[in-house]
């Protein structure tokens, strides 16, 4: 009996192992086509999908597979894609971020793995050479200029510069020490209105 227990406990860990293993490819192969697909390139268009699967053991800590992707569009070619990943089985938290004009692309892809604190930033470029880069981003923040919000038809949001275009994909810890940064700030100025007024 305690071989069969066992043997069905195994086959139960098994069960729930394919089917974080399946929801990522499937997700995987949601995002190539969101990504790949073809759309009216004088229109707006915007598609999301997003995924979570939670799975816990016992007194083993709770498996959380969360994945988001989102693509718009805009007339001329322009595309802007989002793709984030966050696997507390692996401890890796992936985003992607890349802005596109018809065939040309600048991809901005930050990788942390919150187990082994290894952290990867990376770019790709699409037709492109990276000295390119930033005359790309100059072009792709002139072009969707065209669609900012004095317009009726605005679609897509304006994108950062360059370096906040890099600047997004950073950790937390960088927002939470700017903001602590502001927040003395705050605090002088009111002292000194204080000292003012005395």
């Amino acid at each position: 009996l305690c071989f069969m227990f066992l043997q069905g406990m195994h086959n139960h860990f098994g069960m729930l192992d394919n089917m974080m293993v399946n929801v990522r490819n499937r997700m995987e192969e949601m995002h190539r086509n969101f990504e790949n697909m073809s759309t009216d390139s004088n229109s707006h268009s915007f598609s999301s999908s997003s995924v979570m699967t939670y799975s816990k053991v016992g007194s083993e800590p709770p498996k959380v597979f969360q994945a988001v992707s989102s693509t718009r569009r805009a007339p001329g070619g322009i595309k802007e894609t989002h793709r984030a990943v966050k696997d507390s089985e692996s401890g890796l938290q992936k985003m992607r971020i890349g802005h596109h004009i018809k065939d040309k692309g600048h991809i901005v892809e930050k990788k942390y793995n919150k187990k082994t604190g290894e952290k990867e930033l990376s770019q790709d470029f699409q037709n492109m050479d990276e000295s390119e880069a930033q005359s790309f981003d100059d072009e792709w923040q002139q072009e969707l200029s065209r669609f900012q919000p004095s317009h009726p038809t605005s679609c897509l949001r304006q994108p950062p510069s360059r370096s906040g275009f890099q600047a997004a994909l950073m950790g937390p810890e960088h927002s939470h020490g700017n903001q602590k940064k502001l927040e003395a700030r705050g605090k002088d100025k009111t002292e000194n209105s204080k000292k003012t007024s005395q």
